[in-house]
């Protein structure tokens, strides 16, 4: 019984982490200075998938930008609208298994986005193993 109660009380903490919604509108800073802000994404699910949209560009002269480092499809595409994720899944805590568009540089990267307390989501950006990789954090934009 005392081993029961020590689990539940160990896996508490993420249950409630878990249950936080990451969906909705979210501010985003700058990855080497992280009192700018640079956009505001939206974050949707789709099938059990998880996207984020780039919803506005918070520098006025930006607001304009294309993607002319992507390739593909998305080269020369406006940023602002840009979907720089794809279908990641829920997986242990952890929003998975798909990678992240840096519109600066027209890289994509690994990505795990992970809820913490109150309104901000950890951000992991990574090449190849999270160990190689940028947290970022990115708050809740609270619209009144």
């Amino acid at each position: 019984m005392k081993r029961a109660l020590t689990c539940l009380l160990l896996l508490l903490p993420l249950t409630i982490l878990s249950g936080q919604s990451v969906h909705g509108k979210w501010i985003t800073y700058d990855i080497f200075n992280s009192s700018v802000e640079e956009s505001v994404v939206e974050i949707y699910e789709v099938d059990g998938g998880l996207y984020v949209r780039i919803d506005s560009i918070i520098p006025e002269e930006h607001r304009m930008d294309v993607c002319s480092r992507c390739d593909g499809s998305l080269k020369d595409q406006p940023i602002k609208g840009l979907e720089i994720l794809k279908g990641a899944r829920f997986e242990d805590g952890i929003w998975q298994g798909a990678k992240i568009l840096n519109a600066k540089n027209g890289r994509r990267y690994g990505c795990h986005i992970t809820p913490t307390k109150g309104d901000t989501l950890k951000v992991r950006g990574f090449i190849g193993y999270p160990i190689f990789g940028k947290n970022l954090y990115w708050t809740r934009l609270r619209e009144d």
